[in-house]
């Protein structure tokens, strides 16, 4: 009798246990009162008895990465002070930028003479570790707070490259002041400017390096977003001022009503006239692509080089009691011609994806030659375009008797566009009035809608596609041999 008491004892506690907030209320709808219940019972019974700072600061965490976009983040005192150090060209850390990748923050840049350039950090490099600590999902902010440090002290990072293992850095911090414009005329009078990111003083130093250009008596000009991550909106709106008339859209957000806000040029557009090249590539980002995307649609420049990252959002900083802020994202923006940019980037003109034929193809397209010369030194890691030394990652191959190119790099040096098929485990090479499709399996191929047989196969080592140098005669590519040395030559359309 007594077990059978001690029984229903038990069973009345356990339905009071789980039926007692039932029965508090119908309302079954999560708000403030129930995440502060929540976060009471935690401090007040916990076993673990956390510290309050960490619950709220997992709770902040966890509220943002429901919204799933990783350009929110809450950024403390500390990471906010660093934030603004950055737009504003100086803080101490290593001397790299780094973007948000699938599950690690990617290198999308390395800052000359900082220790991540003497370490040999790489673009596409990834940050998996910090002091030893995985930082798999973590928010972009916290990392870069990681990394970043006093003067004079050590940090250790992990990283991972393609192709090869993880291995581990030892690096001092230091102070690194990053100059967001630099410029110069080329040998061949064309001027370059480059611009690493939009800070508060770019603009400025935008304006005076292109005046300094027009008083060298420049007439051609190629401007370099490639591995910029973005930065200020104004920047970029003040310099696409530069090249488009006055009162003309440069771009235009849209929040989350639906309201627009519009962004217009102002004042005198000293670049007006000159022939202008853009350069872009996968890592151009945000700012980069307004201001790209403004001159592309308004024809004001030409766009060279690979889709851009496709970052089209807004961030605001809004400063929060605590002395951190939270960076949130507030609205999309468009194109002058209403084009979205957002997770899909634009695309180039003209595409070249080999970055050390990107400026190359940039000065051939502004100043065109008769011809088009490539020269191999086949024991060499290097070769010649148009005569301007180019390092190369696929040498030319010799293997049973046939001499392999690295195709890509071959025909993109020579002027030509090259895009891989997929889905039909292709290559597809245009230019010159060719349109060739090779099937990377056999030797057949597509030229101008024309079947052709009897040709070399297509090798495929490391991810790399070769093709074989008798297979340029499809494109009447004149070739030479001479020891060591090879040499190709593609007359321009207008010297045909």
């Amino acid at each position: 009798m007594r077990k059978l008491s001690l029984v229903f004892t038990f069973v009345l506690f356990v339905i009071f246990c789980f039926a007692g907030p039932v029965l508090a209320g119908e309302n079954t709808a999560i708000g403030t009162e129930t995440f502060e219940e929540i976060l009471n019972n935690i401090q007040s019974q916990h076993i673990s008895n956390p510290n309050s700072d960490t619950l709220i600061q997992g709770a902040i965490d966890g509220m943002i990465n429901t919204l799933n976009d990783p350009y929110t983040v809450y950024l403390s005192p500390e990471q906010l002070k660093e934030f603004q150090g950055s737009l504003e060209s100086e803080y101490v850390g290593v001397g790299m930028q780094l973007q948000p990748g699938e599950h690690f923050p990617e290198v999308i840049g390395v800052i000359e003479n900082t220790p991540a350039e003497e370490a040999g950090i790489k673009v596409n490099d990834q940050i998996i570790k910090v002091d030893g600590t995985d930082v798999i999902d973590e928010p972009l902010g916290m990392i870069v707070q990681k990394i970043r440090g006093p003067k004079g002290t050590k940090v250790r990072l992990t990283v991972r490259r393609s192709g090869a293992g993880d291995f581990e850095l030892e690096l001092v911090r230091m102070s690194i002041d990053t100059p967001t414009v630099i410029w110069k005329v080329l040998d061949d009078g064309t001027g370059y400017i480059g611009l690493n990111k939009f800070g508060v003083n770019t603009a400025d130093e935008f304006d005076k390096a292109l005046t300094k250009l027009k008083q060298q008596g420049v007439t051609a000009l190629i401007l370099d977003v490639r591995d910029n991550p973005g930065g200020i909106l104004g920047e970029a709106v003040r310099i696409a001022s530069d090249f488009v008339e006055s009162g003309q859209l440069v771009t235009s957000t849209v929040d989350k009503n639906g309201e627009r806000q519009e962004y217009h040029t102002k004042g005198a557009a000293i670049g007006l006239g000159i022939r202008t090249v853009v350069l872009i590539d996968r890592n151009s980002a945000s700012a980069s692509e307004i201001l790209a995307g403004a001159l592309q649609d308004y024809h004001a420049a030409t766009l060279i080089g690979g889709t851009t990252y496709g970052k089209g959002t807004v961030q605001t900083i809004i400063p929060l009691k605590s002395g951190g802020a939270l960076k949130l994202t507030i609205a999309k923006y468009l194109t002058p011609k209403d084009r979205v940019v957002n997770g899909i980037g634009l695309n180039p003109d003209y595409q070249v994806l080999t970055p050390g034929l990107q400026l190359i193809a940039a000065q051939r397209f502004l100043k065109p030659s008769e011809k088009n010369v490539v020269e191999f030194d086949i024991e060499k890691s290097e070769a010649q375009v148009n005569g301007i030394p180019v390092k190369i990652e696929q040498t030319v191959m010799q293997k049973n008797g046939v001499t392999y190119l690295p195709l890509r790099f071959s025909f993109e040096a020579l002027g030509y566009k090259v895009d891989w098929q997929s889905s039909s485990n292709s290559v597809r090479i245009t230019g010159y009035g060719s349109n060739a499709l090779f099937s990377a399996e056999n030797g057949q191929a597509v030229v101008n809608g024309k079947e052709t047989t009897g040709l070399d196969p297509l090798k495929i080592e490391e991810g790399a596609t070769y093709i074989p140098l008798s297979d340029l005669n499809v494109f009447n590519i004149s070739c030479k041999t001479e020891e060591s040395n090879l040499s190709l030559e593609k007359m321009s359309a207008s010297g045909n």
